[in-house]
C-alpha cells in the first residue's frame, strides 16, 4: 500500500507526488487518459503540432516563479507573450508575461512524471474506504491502494466517483464542492496549406462568439509545420452545441475565424473539453478530509488558473505528507 493514491496526473496530481517523494513518501498516480498533463495537453499530427488545452500560464507567487525558472533551466518551459493580444488591444494589458512549454504544454507534464510512478489508460470506477485506507478499482480489472487518497481530476467528476461507489462527504462540505460549475470547450486543430494571418505573438483573444482564444503553433514555437492553428470555442458555444457532430461544429468555427487563417484548411480535428475551466472557482486551496484520509485539489479550488493547481498540489503535499 503506497501513502498515497493519487487520482489525476494533472498539474496538482504531478505536483503533489513529486513533493511527497521529496518528503520521503511514495505515492501512485492513476488517469484514465493516455497523456500527462490532464488540460497542459498537446497533440501531433506529423510535423505539425497544436496545444489544445491549456494556452499559457503567468506567475504571481514568489513559489510558481521559482518553479517556472527551474522548468525553464531544464528547457520544458519559455516565455512567449506579455500582455493580452486581442484585436483592437481591447483588453487591458496586464504586463505579465505567458509562458508556455518549449515542446508544448505536455512536455512539462512529461518533465515532472519522470521519477514518478504514474499509471496512465486506466479508469477507476469504485472507490473503498477502511480503517486501512483507500482501495480504488479501475475498469480493467486492476487494484490500487493508499493510505490517503488525493483526488485532483474535476470535482464533478470525483464527486460522482463518490457517489457511484457509496461513499460519502460531510453534507455542508459537498455543498460547497457540488457549487463549482465548469465551461466545456471545443479546441479546433486545423492544418493551414500555408502560413496563417494571427498577428505576432501568433495569439489572440476574440471578442464575441464563436470564438474565444485563436492561436498559431508554429509562432508559438511549438510546431515544426507552418499553418497549425489551434481555435478554442466560447464556453456558450460549446454548451449549446456539445452533442453535435464535430465536423459541422469545426466548420462552424473555422468559418468565424476565416479573417485570420487566411489559407485554405488541408484538415482539421475536433477536440471537446467538457471541463475546460472552473466558472466559479474556489478560493480555499484544497479541501482536506483528516478523519476520511482524503483531499481534493486542483485549479477549481484555487483560482482557475495553472499557478493554482501547481499552489494546490503543494497544499495537498503538505497536508497529506505532514
Amino acid at each position: 500500500m503506497t501513502k498515497v493514491l493519487i487520482i489525476g496526473a494533472g498539474l496538482s496530481g504531478l505536483i503533489a507526488a513529486r513533493e511527497l517523494k521529496n518528503r520521503g513518501h511514495d505515492s501512485m498516480i492513476v488517469d484514465k487518459g493516455k497523456g500527462i498533463g490532464g488540460r497542459m495537453a498537446t497533440r501531433r499530427e506529423g510535423d505539425a503540432q497544436f496545444d489544445h488545452g491549456a494556452q499559457f500560464f503567468t506567475a504571481r507567487s514568489e513559489e510558481f516563479q521559482a518553479e517556472i525558472a527551474d522548468w525553464q533551466s531544464a528547457g520544458v518551459a519559455q516565455k512567449w507573450f506579455d500582455g493580452f493580444p486581442s484585436p483592437g488591444n481591447k483588453k487591458p494589458n496586464d504586463h505579465y508575461p505567458r509562458f508556455c512549454g518549449t515542446s508544448g504544454m505536455t512536455g512539462i507534464g512529461k518533465y515532472l512524471a519522470r521519477d514518478l510512478n504514474v499509471v496512465l489508460g486506466d479508469e477507476i470506477e469504485n472507490l473503498h474506504h477502511s480503517e486501512n485506507g483507500w482501495t480504488a478499482k479501475s475498469r480493467s480489472g486492476a487494484e490500487y491502494s493508499g493510505a490517503q487518497l488525493l483526488l485532483t481530476c474535476p470535482l464533478p467528476q470525483a464527486l460522482d466517483l463518490f457517489d457511484t461507489s457509496g461513499q460519502s462527504l460531510p453534507e455542508a462540505q459537498r455543498e460547497v464542492l457540488q457549487s463549482v460549475t465548469f465551461e466545456p470547450c471545443f479546441a479546433v486543430l486545423a492544418i493551414l496549406k500555408n502560413a496563417s494571418k494571427i498577428p505576432v505573438p501568433g495569439a489572440l483573444y476574440m471578442d464575441g462568439e464563436p470564438i474565444a482564444w485563436i492561436a498559431d503553433n508554429f509562432q508559438k514555437g511549438i510546431s515544426e509545420a507552418e499553418g497549425a492553428v489551434t481555435i478554442h470555442s466560447t464556453g456558450a458555444f460549446a454548451r449549446a452545441h456539445y452533442e453535435e457532430d464535430e465536423t459541422a461544429v469545426g466548420e462552424i468555427l473555422l468559418n468565424a475565424a476565416q479573417e485570420y487563417l487566411g489559407a485554405e484548411v488541408s484538415r482539421f480535428q475536433v477536440r471537446r473539453w467538457r471541463y475546460a475551466k472552473p466558472e466559479n472557482a474556489l478560493d480555499i486551496g484544497i479541501a482536506h478530509f483528516p478523519e476520511l484520509d482524503l483531499c481534493f485539489a486542483g485549479d477549481s479550488l484555487n483560482g482557475a488558473k495553472i499557478e493554482g493547481a501547481f499552489l494546490s498540489g503543494l497544499m495537498a503535499a503538505g497536508v497529506l505528507g505532514a
